[in-house]
């Protein structure tokens, strides 16, 4: 799914790449998003599935709860949903192989309150379609105070015999590149690492801000318009660049 301004074409079209050279499946790599403009003419581009719901109120990530939804874009059949700023780094035909109705990647923080991060997610189009019905059906204060206001949170919860991903098939960048001291960080270059099919990328780093070896400042959260003396914060994931590309 691509909406608003942060990713532009070239995000969707280095994702549809990643795949095609990373499974021996034969895929239809269909893009549910508001401007099309540039994406190349092999991927299926579709409106996004409408969710009705007050940003302000909730947050702004639960469009991904369109991808639920009957008929989905006239669609039917097994969908492996991902985000547009994962890096693909081995075969992932074991991802369309497995077996169960609904996978999802077991969140990292706190694992114990059973949440899902919905960075890489398998469902049958159509057969979770409750999950819609359920969202609307529940209050504001529930979605902010139970969920904390994350459909991924939600999704997990209210999607039926949810399965995680094994833990080392999606690997988040920040836990398996870096190390977790900090101070040592920005005297480290970031590793490729031993494990993982997909690298999953969350807070203030992107693919493309790793390259860098810097945190993305506009996804940031209340870094404002304060004044920033050193934007290197680790060194450069230069290995990057063989995997993330057209």
């Amino acid at each position: 799914m691509k909406w608003g301004d942060r990713y532009d074409a070239y995000w969707v079209n280095r994702l549809y790449a990643m795949v095609a050279r990373n499974t021996t499946w034969t895929i239809n790599f269909v893009c549910f998003t508001d401007d099309p403009t540039g994406i190349r003419d092999d991927i299926t581009c579709r409106p996004l599935p409408e969710v009705k719901f007050n940003a302000a109120e909730i947050g702004k990530y639960w469009p991904k709860l369109g991808m639920m939804q009957n008929n989905l874009g006239g669609l039917e059949g097994m969908t492996l949903f991902l985000d547009l700023d994962l890096v693909i780094i081995e075969n992932i035909d074991a991802l369309f192989e497995a077996d169960g109705r609904f996978f999802i990647i077991r969140e990292w923080k706190d694992p114990h309150l059973g949440f899902g991060n919905s960075s890489v997610v398998r469902f049958f189009i159509g057969h979770e379609a409750n999950v819609l019905d359920r969202f609307y059906a529940t209050s504001k204060s529930d979605i902010v105070s139970k969920f904390s206001s994350k459909e991924q949170n939600f999704l997990t919860k209210v999607a039926e015999e949810v399965t995680f991903w094994p833990t080392d098939w999606c690997v988040p960048f920040s836990h398996v590149c870096l190390p977790r001291n900090r101070v040592l960080r920005f005297f480290s270059a970031a590793q490729k690492p031993k494990l993982g099919k997909i690298l999953v990328f969350f807070g203030s780093i992107t693919p493309e801000s790793a390259m860098r070896g810097e945190h993305q400042r506009n996804k940031r959260v209340g870094s404002g318009n304060g004044l920033q003396l050193i934007k290197r914060r680790f060194g450069p994931a230069t290995w990057l660049r063989d995997y993330w590309r057209e």
